[in-house]
């Protein structure tokens, strides 16, 4: 379902290594240009263990790092809704 950006709170985007300039620069720049308020980033390598996820915030200069955490750290965050994981549960089977 295609939603339109006004109505868009947050956007998520699984980082891949096939995409990974795409989904670190061009897309958050797109979403900011449209006013999305938030945006997640996640990256999850299995092969190295590794887990990570970042919300950033939009204000009048770009995104900004508003919560961050690697696994076997807690991501926590109250805006734009209530959230709190460890990063590792993503590498769970």
């Amino acid at each position: 379902m295609w939603v339109p950006a006004e109505k868009a709170l947050l956007v998520g985007e699984c980082v891949t290594p096939s995409s990974r300039k795409r989904d670190r620069i061009d897309k958050p720049a797109r979403c900011a240009e449209a006013g999305i308020e938030y945006f997640m980033r996640v990256e999850v390598s299995y092969a190295r263990q590794h887990a990570e996820v970042v919300l950033l915030r939009l204000d009048e200069a770009g995104y900004r790092v508003h919560a961050k955490a690697l696994a076997g750290s807690r991501f926590e965050t109250e805006v734009p809704f209530p959230l709190a994981f460890d990063p590792a549960e993503l590498l769970e089977d």
